[in-house]
This record gives C-alpha cells, sequence and structure tokens, in this order.
C-alpha cells in the first residue's frame, strides 16, 4: 500500500482499531468493577454474578442488531457517513458510561454497554470501503489490512485497560471517549471513500430475524456464510473457555490472563502482517488457505483439552490464532464476493452478526460449568470449527 493510499485511509484504519481496542478495553474492567469496588458493597454476591452476565450480555445483543442495520445504512447513505455515526454512537456510550461511575447509577452503565453494541459496526463498513476499491484478486489482501487493524487494537484493548482501571475505573473509560471523538473529526473530512447511495436506505428493528430469508434469496452467500458462523462459534468458545482453564487448571492471576489474551492477540497480528500473505503467494485461490486455515485452528483448539502444561497451552493459544486468521480473511472476502456492490455493507453486516451471536452463545455456555469441565467445551470448539470445512470445501471462493 502507497503512502497516498494510507494517508487516505487512516481515519478508515483508526475506526476500526478504536472499535475492537474499546472493545478489550472492556473486560477487565468490567471483571473488577463488578467484582469490587461498590457495586460489591450494594448488591449480593448471587446479583453480582447475574449483573456480570448482563454487562457481557448487552454489547452482543446490541451488535446482533447494530450490524446488519449499519451494514444497509452504509450502503444507503455512504460509508464515511456511517462510520462518523458509529464513532459518536461509541463516544456517547462510554460518556454514559462515565457517568454511571460517576453517580453510581448502573442503570447508566448498561445502557452504555448497549449503545456501544449497537454501534460496533466500522469493522464489516471499513471492510466493504476496502473491498469496494480493489480488484477482484487483491481483495483478500485488502480485506488483510482491516484485519491487521484489528488485531493491533485486540492486543492493546485489554493490556490498556486493565493497567489503566487498576488505577482508576474512569480512566478507560475517558480514554476511549476521547479517541472517538478524536476519530469523529478525521472522519469528517476523511477522503477514503465516497458517500453516494448504493441502494435506498430502508431499515427496519426486525431486520437481524429477516436476514435469514434474504440470505435465501441469495444462494451464493450461503456456504462461506454457514462455514464463518461455524467457525467463529468455534474459536469463540475456545476463547472464552481457554481463559477459564487456565485461571482453574493452571492458577493463572488476572495479570497472567491478560498476558495470555496477549500472546493471542499477537499471533493474530503476526498472521495478519506476515503469514497470511506468505501463505496466500503460494495459492492461485483463497480456497486453500481457507481449508489450511479451518484445520489447523481446529486442530490447535482441539489440541487445548488434552492434559498439557501451561506453556504448551500458551503455544497452542498462538498458534491457533495464527491460523484463525488465515480462514477468518478468506471467508469474510468470500462473504463479501457474494453479492454485488450496492450488498456488500449488508453481506459483512451479516457476518458481523453471526460473530456476535457466536460471542453470545459462548458466554451462555458457561453457565454449564458447573456439569461439564472447562475441557468438555475446548474439544467441543475445536470440533465445531473442523466441522466449518464441510460447507468452506463446497464453496466457490473468489481467485
Amino acid at each position: 500500500m502507497d503512502l497516498a493510499t494510507l494517508r487516505a485511509r487512516a481515519p478508515l484504519f483508526l475506526a476500526v482499531f478504536i472499535d475492537i481496542f474499546s472493545f478489550g478495553l472492556m473486560y477487565p474492567l468490567i471483571v473488577a468493577l463488578f467484582g469490587g469496588g461498590w457495586v460489591a458493597e450494594t448488591y449480593a454476591p448471587a446479583t453480582r454474578d447475574a449483573l456480570l452476565s448482563l454487562a457481557f450480555a448487552l454489547f452482543p445483543i446490541g451488535m446482533f442488531f447494530g450490524a446488519s442495520l449499519l451494514g444497509d445504512l452504509s450502503d444507503a447513505l455512504g460509508r464515511r457517513r456511517t462510520l462518523m455515526l458509529c464513532m459518536g454512537g461509541l463516544a456517547a456510550g462510554y460518556a454514559l458510561m462515565w457517568a454511571a461511575l460517576e453517580i453510581g447509577h448502573l442503570w447508566l452503565f448498561f445502557l452504555g454497554r448497549l449503545a456501544c453494541g449497537l454501534m460496533a459496526g466500522t469493522a464489516p463498513i471499513a471492510q466493504a470501503s476496502v473491498v469496494d476499491a480493489a480488484p477482484e484478486d487483491q481483495r483478500s489482501a485488502a480485506m488483510a489490512q482491516v484485519v491487521l487493524v484489528n488485531t493491533l487494537g485486540m492486543v492493546a484493548g485489554p493490556a490498556i485497560g486493565g493497567v489503566l482501571g487498576h488505577w482508576d475505573f474512569r480512566l478507560p473509560l475517558g480514554l476511549a471517549l476521547a479517541l472517538c471523538l478524536v476519530t469523529l473529526a478525521l472522519l469528517r473530512s476523511a477522503h477514503f471513500a465516497s458517500d453516494e447511495a448504493r441502494r435506498v436506505l430502508k431499515l427496519d428493528w426486525k431486520q437481524p430475524f429477516l436476514l435469514l430469508v434474504r440470505i435465501g434469496d441469495r444462494p451464493a452467500i450461503l456456504l462461506p456464510g454457514a462455514s464463518f458462523f461455524l467457525f467463529q462459534l468455534g474459536f469463540l468458545i475456545y476463547y472464552t473457555f481457554i481463559l477459564v482453564e487456565m485461571q482453574g487448571s493452571y492458577g493463572f492471576s488476572t495479570a497472567e490472563l491478560g498476558l495470555f489474551s496477549m500472546v493471542m492477540g499477537i499471533g493474530c497480528a503476526i498472521s495478519s502482517a506476515w503469514g497470511f500473505r506468505t501463505l496466500r503467494a503460494r495459492f492461485a485461490s483463497d480456497k486453500p488457505v481457507t481449508l489450511i486455515g479451518l484445520a489447523l485452528c481446529g486442530l490447535f483448539v482441539a489440541a487445548s483439552a488434552l492434559p498439557i502444561p501451561a506453556a504448551g497451552q500458551v503455544a497452542l493459544a498462538f498458534l491457533s490464532t495464527f491460523s484463525n486468521i488465515f480462514a477468518f480473511i478468506t471467508l469474510l472476502t468470500a462473504i463479501s464476493s457474494s453479492v454485488d456492490e450496492s450488498e456488500r455493507g449488508w453481506a459483512l453486516g451479516v457476518a458481523n452478526a453471526e460473530v456476535a451471536l457466536s460471542v453470545f452463545v459462548a458466554g451462555l455456555l458457561t453457565s454449564l460449568l458447573t456439569l461439564f469441565s472447562s475441557d468438555v467445551f475446548l474439544l467441543l470448539g475445536g470440533l465445531i470449527v473442523l466441522t466449518s470445512l464441510l460447507p468452506a470445501v463446497r464453496m466457490r471462493v473468489a481467485g
């Protein structure tokens, strides 16, 4: 990517970074907030556990509705304008959570979490913007640029959130709010994408539930969409339960869990910057890269259920995320290429809604830990990722 293109896309990349950065930023903050302080003094332990689950659940619920609605909006109003809406909404969400800590009203915190989930749509819009400007044979490489920015945010978010939250819960919220406002100002004068309408605006709160009907009318998206959902569900089950495993079976502290999460993010970042490009250069199309990524990721995730030393789990975490990127990039490219330009934002919004649903389901499964050990769920995650090979083998992927 040349310097001029990088400058033009810098506000777009910053918006993507802020989205995933602020998402990861909240995880250590939420755990600490509901585990002590004024929340612990106000609510009984059982109530705190329910409130903690609600704090985590509200974001994917909002994301499920917002992903498809914002994807449609970007197709109708333009990518840049919709990204500005996302940044403004995220800023409002973090302002509400800041106010909740200042005045001690937890309902404002939950409202802010829901607002942030509804506005967490920058990734599919940015992906659509990049793909719009890329020739068909370069779309996966263009998608990799956005994914790389995502992974950098994934590495930085939990680490910075944990450090700042250790001093004051309001600091990470203030940082996220400031970054959203700066990005909003930069997007206002950005020129990375045109703002022409690609189709007539038509929004409906029932849209996420109508996606299945709409997908049925576009059979080309069925196979990559099914593979992507199974892949994300299996991996997010792993992402959720490997932290439980590292804490329960290996005695990792909160700081060590943060470093463990950083190793996973580093695996994504290295693969996005180097691994994917190297593997893709060996093949004439994206499909072999997809199949290799799904197979390796599934095997590494399943292997984490074995009784191995902590160092082995760290290595598997790195390898699982490193191989994850191969399939993540190519499946998103396949989904975006399965529709024409006028519906590309909608298609990638569908993928984002699938991620939200996967996060929600993985979170619900934690309630079964009293019945099954985390090893069972790690094995289940690996098997589900391997199952995603079935639709992937049958799909046609852009070359």
